[in-house]
């Protein structure tokens, strides 16, 4: 290839890489949240008595949400099951009327440990933190999955287009620690959509650059085949 033929596919090769990202879109409608910074609080004695936690919303809707009420559930497997043994061990005792330990773990553990949260408004594209207490010696639970149910919302630009709980409970999606969004800022679109947004954009960038190329091969080789093609004799 001669330096005129480099110089041309240099350039052309060098075009393709201008090519703009088109803007991405969220690839879901709904309200992210994560609790994090689960902090246990301890009394004179040394036993946790309630944990201090973070939590934080960000809105992919695209209307306001305001008045919402919201309550999320962790339940404890493990006491859940200790005290559904004791239910089923008193009723066989009360079948052969036997007399049971009065000692009942139902009376002084919770099978679910319970938060409770009035949001403020939240705006598209805007993420709030809320510090707030759960009186609970069980911290751990917290990184679980909660259950959500929402009491009361609004949505729109009016605090008065309410909506029942019932149909604002989709609305929120918890990122759990096992997703990577949970350790990065809440951004518009997810990490997966970026992701796909990402491996779109190289394959348009490589087939501008095929397309350049053989744009320029093509130009080289009408200019080689002009230059290079027998003179015509002059006619006199």
């Amino acid at each position: 290839m001669n330096k005129a033929k480099k110089v041309l596919l240099q350039y052309c090769l060098g075009a393709g890489f201008c090519l703009l990202a088109g803007n991405a879109a969220a690839d879901d409608n709904s309200i992210l949240f994560k609790i994090h910074d689960i902090t246990p609080v301890r009394n004179s004695d040394g036993l946790v008595t309630s944990c201090d936690v973070g939590a934080t919303f960000y809105s992919r809707l695209q209307n306001d949400v305001s008045n919402v009420s919201l309550r999320l559930s962790w339940i404890d497997d493990v006491v859940n099951e200790t005290i559904a043994q004791e239910e089923r061990a008193q009723k066989e005792a009360t079948r052969l009327r036997r007399t049971t330990s009065r000692y009942s773990t139902a009376s002084f553990n919770s099978k679910n440990i319970v938060l409770n949260l009035k949001l403020p408004t939240i705006r598209p594209d805007q993420q709030v933190t809320l510090k707030t207490k759960v009186n609970t010696d069980r911290c751990f639970l917290l990184m679980n999955d909660p259950e959500i149910s929402v009491t009361n919302c609004g949505t729109g630009n009016s605090a008065a287009n309410k909506n029942s709980g019932v149909s604002c409970a989709n609305m929120f999606r918890f990122v759990s620690v096992k997703d990577p969004e949970y350790y990065t800022e809440f951004q518009s679109i997810s990490l997966e959509e970026l992701k796909k947004q990402e491996e779109i954009e190289l394959v348009e960038q490589k087939n501008e650059i095929d397309k350049a190329f053989n744009e320029a091969i093509d130009a080289v080789n009408a200019l080689t085949a002009e230059l290079t093609a027998p003179a015509l004799p002059d006619s006199k």
